[in-house]
C-alpha cells in the first residue's frame, strides 16, 4: 500500500500544474491581508453617522400634530434619546479607545449600554402600533424585530466576554474572518476544479497502464489521488492564512479572536467566539472538499475534457441559485449545503425559508453523498474496459 501511495504521489507531485497551482494559491492566500488593506473600508464610525442623520431626518418626516397626546409625546422622547445614544456612540467609535472614553465615561456612558438601551427603545417602538405614523416609523427607521433581538444578543456576548466594541474593520482578527469565509467559498471549488480536473486525463496518453488499471486497481487510484489532493489543498491552504495573519499583525490592530459571530441554531441567531466559527468554517469546507474531489477525480475519467469538468464543479456552487425559481423540497437537500457560509449565518434558511437549514446536518448529507459516490463509482469502473477484461494495447505500426 506505502508503495502504491507513493507511486501515486510522485505523478500528482512531479506534475507542473500542480506546482504552479499549489504555489500561486499560496503567494495568494498567503498575501491576502495585504490585498483586503487596498480596499475601502467602510468604518462603523461613519456607518453610525449614516444612522444619526436617519435618526434627525424622521422628525421631519412625521407631522408635528402626531406627537400630541401622551403616546405621541412618549414616541417623540424617545426618538430624541435614539438620536442621542447614535450621537455618543458615534463619538465614542471616532476616539478609538474601546467601550467608552477615559475621563468623560459620565458624559458618554459606554457603548454597550448605549447600544442595548437604543435596541430597548426600537422594541418599545416596534409596541406603538397606535401611534398615528406607526408605519412610516416601520417603513424608513426602524430595524426589525428580529434584528433589534440579535443586537441584543450581540451587546450580551461582548459584556459576558468582557471585550470591547471592534472599531477597525481592518483589524488582523477581522480580515482573518473574511479569509476564512472566502477560502471555504468559490475559491475553494475553483483549487479543487483546478487540480483535480485532469486527475485520470493526462493518464489517457501519458501513462497507458495506469489507464488500464495496473498496477494499481481503479478504485484505489480514485481514492488515493482524491486524498492527495485534499492534503496538498489544506496545506496551501493553512499555511497561507498563518502567512497572511502574521503579515496583518505587521501593520493592524490585532483585534481578538473572541470577537462574538453570529451563527443559526434550531431557528435562532446565537454568537460564538470567531475562534469557533473559523474552526466550524474550516472543518465543514474540509469534509465539504473531500467530497467534490472525489467526485472532480471521477469526473476527470468518464468526462476526459478538462474544461467540461471544471465547468461542472465550479457550478455546483452555484447550485442554489435554482431554488430561487423553484420551490425547494426539504432542508435535506445537498445543493444548499455547499454554501457553508449561508449555512451557518442562517442567510440560506431566511432566503428559502426553511428553518431546518443547520449546519449540523451538513455532515450527515455529505457522509450519504461519500456512500452514494462510493457504489456509483465502483459500477462505472467495473464498467471501463481494461487489459484484465481483453482489452489490448493498440499497435503503432
Amino acid at each position: 500500500m506505502k508503495k502504491m501511495a507513493y507511486f501515486e504521489w510522485l505523478k500528482i507531485a512531479r506534475d507542473w500544474k500542480t506546482r504552479i497551482l499549489a504555489i500561486g494559491f499560496l503567494v495568494f492566500f498567503g498575501t491576502f491581508s495585504l490585498l483586503y488593506r487596498q480596499q475601502e473600508v467602510t468604518l462603523p464610525e461613519i456607518q453610525l453617522r449614516g444612522e444619526y442623520a436617519d435618526a434627525q431626518q424622521i422628525f421631519r418626516l412625521i407631522p408635528e400634530s402626531h406627537f400630541d397626546g401622551e403616546l405621541g409625546e412618549e414616541v417623540q422622547r424617545t426618538l430624541g434619546r435614539n438620536a442621542t445614544l447614535i450621537g455618543l456612540n458615534q463619538y465614542i467609535l471616532g476616539q478609538q479607545e474601546g467601550n467608552t472614553v477615559a475621563g468623560i465615561e459620565d458624559v458618554v456612558s459606554d457603548y454597550l449600554s448605549n447600544g442595548r438601551e437604543l435596541a430597548e427603545n426600537n422594541l418599545f417602538l416596534h409596541e406603538t402600533t397606535e401611534f398615528e405614523s406607526y408605519e412610516l416609523l416601520k417603513e424608513v427607521y426602524l430595524p426589525t424585530r428580529a434584528e433589534v433581538e440579535k443586537d441584543l444578543k450581540f451587546y450580551s456576548a461582548l459584556e459576558a466576554n468582557g471585550l470591547d466594541i471592534e472599531w477597525n474593520p481592518l483589524a488582523s482578527s477581522q480580515i482573518l474572518i473574511q479569509q476564512v469565509e472566502l477560502v471555504t467559498g468559490v475559491i475553494l471549488f475553483i483549487f479543487i476544479a483546478l487540480l483535480a480536473g485532469d486527475a485520470f486525463t493526462k493518464d489517457q496518453v501519458k501513462n497507458w497502464s495506469v489507464s488500464q488499471g495496473l498496477p494499481i486497481p481503479w478504485k484505489k487510484q480514485w481514492r488515493l489521488r482524491s486524498f492527495m489532493f485534499w492534503g496538498i489543498i489544506w496545506t496551501v491552504t493553512l499555511i497561507g492564512l498563518a502567512i497572511s495573519y502574521v503579515v496583518s499583525l505587521l501593520f493592524e490592530t490585532t483585534g481578538t479572536l473572541q470577537y462574538p459571530i453570529e451563527i443559526f441554531i434550531d431557528g435562532a441567531s446565537e454568537y460564538i467566539p470567531s475562534w469557533q466559527y473559523m474552526l466550524l468554517v474550516i472543518g465543514s469546507g474540509m469534509l465539504l472538499s473531500l467530497v467534490i474531489l472525489l467526485l472532480t477525480t471521477g469526473l476527470s475519467w468518464i468526462i476526459r475534457n478538462i474544461y467540461l469538468t471544471i465547468l461542472i464543479v465550479i457550478a455546483l456552487y452555484f447550485a442554489p441559485a435554482i431554488w430561487n425559481s423553484l420551490p425547494p423540497l426539504t432542508a435535506w437537500q445537498p445543493s444548499f449545503y455547499v454554501n457553508i457560509q449561508g449555512i451557518l449565518q442562517g442567510e440560506s434558511a431566511f432566503q428559502y425559508g426553511l428553518d431546518g437549514l443547520v449546519f449540523w446536518k451538513l455532515p450527515f448529507i455529505l457522509l450519504g453523498i461519500w456512500l452514494l459516490l462510493e457504489i456509483s463509482f465502483k459500477q462505472i469502473f467495473n464498467l471501463i474496459p481494461t487489459q484484465s477484461l481483453g482489452l489490448q494495447r493498440r499497435k503503432i505500426k
